[in-house]
């Protein structure tokens, strides 16, 4: 199986509203079914996985802007996890890093970008794992800006073999009660990896 995808949590803590609504409509509706927008969406997914972890490279990407925040500690706990089952984990705090936005130089030549800064040293990262954990704060019913700077960025090895057959797993938490705020989220991870090769 090339690509699983499995929400692995969704916590109802952080530290933003991502939008303000009418309580008494958003009890009303009715709940978000991820399988249901995965298959819409075209991609594989799945509530679990029996997909072995022993050996595996796993990178976890926290985009938290704190340390310690919901959405890291999420992240932590996904590392403890994957360490359990033998794979062999790599946690990368965004906020650590100068990542660069993706210029047009980048978008037009993308293999003609050093790759000896932290942003390339990132994406070689991400091309040698075989298990991705992206971790982000629902901002305004999305990722936030440096989930999407490392999206993005990956663009600098399109084209790259290693850049499919990977296992992704997503991790959000929002300020909201309402699943439907996560699921907006969720699908800016699913866009992502639907963009990748098979």
């Amino acid at each position: 199986m090339n690509k699983i995808m499995t929400i692995v949590a969704v916590s109802m803590l952080c530290m933003m509203t991502a939008c303000s609504g009418d309580k008494k409509q958003e009890a009303e509706e009715k709940p978000v079914d991820g399988a249901s927008l995965a298959k819409v969406s075209g991609i594989p997914y799945s509530e679990t996985t029996v997909n072995k972890k022993e050996g595996k490279n796993v990178l976890v990407i926290s985009s938290s802007p704190r340390r310690g925040g919901n959405t890291d500690l999420l992240a932590d706990e996904f590392v403890r996890g994957a360490k359990e089952a033998g794979g062999k984990v790599e946690k990368v705090f965004l906020a650590d890093l100068n990542l660069e936005f993706l210029s047009e130089e980048g978008a037009n030549k993308p293999h003609d970008v050093p790759r000896n800064t932290e942003t390339g040293v990132l994406v070689d990262k991400f091309l040698a794992a075989d298990v991705v954990c992206l971790a982000s704060p629902t901002y305004y019913m999305n990722v936030n800006d440096r989930m999407k700077a490392f999206i993005d960025a990956t663009y600098l090895a399109w084209g790259d073999e290693r850049m499919g057959n990977k296992e992704y797993y997503y991790i959000t938490a929002c300020a909201q009660e309402s699943k439907e705020t996560a699921e907006w989220c969720l699908n800016g991870f699913r866009g992502f990896v639907m963009c990748m090769p098979t």
